[in-house]
């Protein structure tokens, strides 16, 4: 009887390491959670510090602002004009926009 007992005992013990809601499975797979977490939060952090830097550069830089309205927005100057090419196949409704200096005949 007391060996029964304590090989019940042992059982039981051996369940809760390694199966039970709190065991070592758990804990490893809690731990790759974790692990991927860190990760994201470290691809996170280099994003937000690359915004940071391109916020900073548009603030200061009159040339990278105009550049980002001309490429978001399309905007073009009076002496430029802008082709827009349509995609040739896929359905989508943007293409590729190029805008071009009109050039200077020289008189005014």
């Amino acid at each position: 009887m007391g060996w029964t007992l304590i090989g019940a005992i042992l059982a039981a013990m051996a369940y809760n390491l390694v199966l039970s809601d709190h065991g070592y499975f758990v804990y490893r797979k809690e731990q790759q959670s974790l692990s991927d977490l860190r990760a994201e939060v470290a691809a996170l952090r280099r994003q937000r510090e690359k915004l940071a830097r391109e916020v900073l550069r548009l603030r200061h830089d009159p040339k990278a602002l105009e550049e980002l309205v001309h490429r978001e927005l399309g905007y073009v100057h009076p002496d430029e004009y802008m082709l827009i090419i349509p995609k040739s196949s896929g359905g989508g409704s943007q293409g590729n926009m190029i805008r071009k200096k009109i050039p200077s005949s020289g008189k005014k």
